[in-house]
């Protein structure tokens, strides 16, 4: 007994387009993060700070309207300057 073949026709729709939820989809191109490009000679670094530095980190950096990149790197100039001087 021979068993009858499985039809899948009526699980795709082609016809459509997925309902828009108003989230981006990967993938799509829209809403997709690019990566800024690297500044020449730019370098990159992982630090790691204790919860309490961080969490005070975040509240100055939204208080500004800086990104911690803008504040670490500012920080670290004039920290560099002084013990250069």
């Amino acid at each position: 007994m021979a068993k009858k073949p499985v039809a899948l026709d009526g699980l795709l729709n082609t016809e459509s387009r997925p309902t828009d939820t108003g989230i981006p989809q990967r993938g799509t191109g829209e809403g997709t993060q690019q990566k800024k490009a690297k500044r020449d000679g730019e370098k990159r670094l992982t630090l790691a700070l204790d919860g309490d530095t961080y969490r005070r980190l975040r509240l100055h950096a939204a208080q500004t309207d800086q990104t911690h990149q803008t504040i670490l790197e500012t920080a670290l100039t004039e920290y560099l300057k002084s013990v250069d001087a």
